[in-house]
């Protein structure tokens, strides 16, 4: 018999390469990978260092510069010095950035529509709000 802790493990990691899978579609028909677009999502409502970065996508700080890099080639993001510690460079997004983080998110709603379309409103709702208690 499973435990609890082996399910809710099971179910964590199927929604994960769910997601994945998604977001792998979405970014190779914008031309970025999947973690390029939650480079994106992060930098949304924060201007992270890139040892934050590193941290919050679970990738070595190298990994950060070539994706900052690539980003900032195609104008989505700019390298902002902190201004308390000039010694910091903080990611932000462009206007541009912004924008196409808006239509990526649309294509990623559009896709999870179309996989769990068939859920009902309710299981919708109790999905929505397990994630959001782990937000807090």
């Amino acid at each position: 018999m499973e435990s609890a802790v082996d399910e809710l493990t099971r179910a964590l990691m199927e929604v994960h390469r769910e997601m994945r899978a998604i977001l792998g579609t979405v970014a190779r028909g914008a031309g970025l990978t999947a973690q390029q677009i939650e480079m994106l999502c992060v930098l949304e409502n924060r201007h992270p260092s890139f040892g934050e970065l590193a941290e919050l996508l679970g990738c070595d700080k190298t990994n950060i510069t070539g994706m900052a890099d690539r980003l900032a080639r195609r104008g989505l993001v700019a390298r902002q010095h902190d201004p308390r510690d000039r010694r910091v460079t903080r990611l932000q997004l462009t206007d541009h950035g912004r924008s196409f983080g808006t239509t990526l998110k649309r294509s990623v709603a559009a896709a999870v529509a179309e996989r769990y379309g068939d859920l009902r409103a309710p299981e919708r709702a109790a999905l929505a709000a397990l994630t959001q208690a782990r937000q807090g």
